[in-house]
């Protein structure tokens, strides 16, 4: 169902706390664009001063950005005149009012706050967030390049012509709509799914073929909405009834929401009772011992396992000391050159010069692609 958030304009006030709660506490910002990756500012003294700043962080990503700047032959600003007019395309096309619009040169940016942080380490819900962005650009027709990145530099809204709408608590789950589905397939998946027909009767189907679906999804390094419901066709069409193509578009988007958030609920549709004697240890069935022999044997397994499980704990003890001191080294390094790029920086201003990686490079001492890559962190 296409969603639409009625609300009216909020002070300048409202957004610039929206944005200070929501961004980075330090960023690196600027007047002009090219040098916005170099100094950090708190965030307030960016928002009340500066033109470009970094949104998001490689650590979290809380507003989806989008620019559009051409529509055909025209620049976005020519053909939709102002921010009124692309925000009406925007809610007739998806239906989802931006938090906010700015307008630029050319065109606009806009952007969608989220209510849950997408953290950069679950690599599923950054999928599922870049695979949204993506259909959300080709949708609206932005600026691929720079629409499908997750964070980087973008225009301040507060000191650009702008709009807020006080749309705000977006979640992922209210742009699945927009993902690509496909149920008319003609390939079938050959997994390791057992299947039995006798639970995929009338009454029961919706239930099976979501487990079903679960337990093709587990373990599974990439994945798609296609892929689970071309999988899902297949188990259907066993079925005596199947279902019709929208109940299995609808398994299929519960099930990659679940794997997105990396959430499985993987079980067996026949349960059965695990074998005492399984385990990593991979110790031998014990048959034919007497009492005494078995106590004497499990108590020796017990003791091998908890060597082992000491083994693993004082090797992953060794490694976490050495990724912390290498850690600690890298960041007294990245200190240094802070330090010495910063200083750089300030002579150039004090002595009217152009602010370049090159004049950077020189008066700090550092070669150009190292100034080059602390200017990208």
């Amino acid at each position: 169902m296409t969603k639409f958030l009625t609300t009216t304009i909020s002070s300048d006030d409202e957004l610039k706390e929206l944005l200070i709660k929501n961004l980075p506490r330090k960023l690196k910002a600027g007047n002009e664009k090219e040098t916005s990756n170099i100094i950090n500012y708190p965030s307030a003294i960016a928002l009340d001063n500066t033109y470009f700043m970094n949104f998001n962080s490689k650590e979290q990503i809380s507003i989806m950005v989008f620019d559009i700047d051409k529509v055909g032959n025209k620049t976005a600003l020519d053909y939709f005149k102002n921010i009124n007019g692309l925000l009406t395309f925007i809610v007739k096309t998806i239906g989802f009012e931006p938090s906010y619009i700015l307008q630029t040169t050319k065109g606009f940016h806009f952007g969608y706050h989220l209510k849950n942080h997408v953290f950069t380490n679950q690599p599923k819900a950054v999928e599922y967030l870049r695979n949204i962005k993506k259909a959300l650009t080709e949708l609206l027709g932005c600026d691929p390049n720079a629409s499908h990145r997750l964070n980087g530099v973008w225009r301040n809204p507060l000191l650009h012509p702008h709009y807020y709408s006080g749309a705000i608590n977006y979640e992922l789950s209210d742009f699945r709509e927009f993902l690509p589905l496909r149920v008319n397939v003609k390939r079938t998946y050959t997994t390791k799914v057992k299947i039995d027909e006798s639970l995929l009767i009338e009454g029961n189907r919706n239930e099976a073929l979501f487990r079903y679906a679960m337990k093709f999804a587990k373990g599974q390094a990439s994945l798609t909405v296609e892929q689970i419901v071309d999988f899902l066709v297949g188990v259907n069409a066993q079925c005596s009834q199947p279902l019709e193509a929208d109940e299995l578009n609808i398994i299929a988007s519960s099930v990659y929401g679940y794997w997105c958030k990396g959430d499985i609920r993987f079980g067996t549709l026949a349960e059965r009772e695990p074998t005492p004697n399984e385990g990593i240890m991979e110790f031998p069935k014990m048959a034919g011992l007497s009492l005494e022999e078995y106590q004497a044997e499990v108590k020796r397994r017990q003791k091998l396992s908890a060597q082992r499980t000491n083994q693993i704990k004082d090797k992953e003890k060794a490694l976490n000391s050495l990724a912390a001191a290498r850690e600690c080294s890298a960041q007294k390094r990245r200190d240094e050159n802070e330090k010495k790029v910063l200083g750089a920086i300030e002579q150039l201003e004090k002595e009217g010069k152009k602010i370049t990686i090159s004049a950077i490079s020189r008066i700090a001492g550092i070669d150009r692609r190292t100034t080059s890559k602390f200017q990208q962190q």
